[in-house]
């Protein structure tokens, strides 16, 4: 299983507790992560068994879009 990291910060500073789910719309693979919250940091780690472009979702809302796996940083 593959992991990336998603780094979440709000007006600056770090975002914690904050849901972050990764959406995958490829033929052979869709679907949602399971959800991981962010850290004291605003980091977390998405664990997922498909790779490649996915849609990055912060508590519910698209934020962006990345490949899998890697690293990417949302700010709200």
């Amino acid at each position: 299983m593959s992991t990336s990291k998603i780094t979440v910060h709000r007006n600056g500073q770090p975002a914690p507790n904050i849901k972050v789910t990764l959406e995958y719309t490829g033929i052979t693979q869709s679907g949602f992560t399971t959800p991981a919250y962010t850290d004291p940091k605003g980091v977390t780690y998405v664990s997922h068994s498909s790779t490649g472009r996915a849609n990055i979702y912060v508590n519910g809302a698209k934020k962006g879009a990345m490949e899998t796996p890697g690293e990417d940083m949302i700010y709200l």
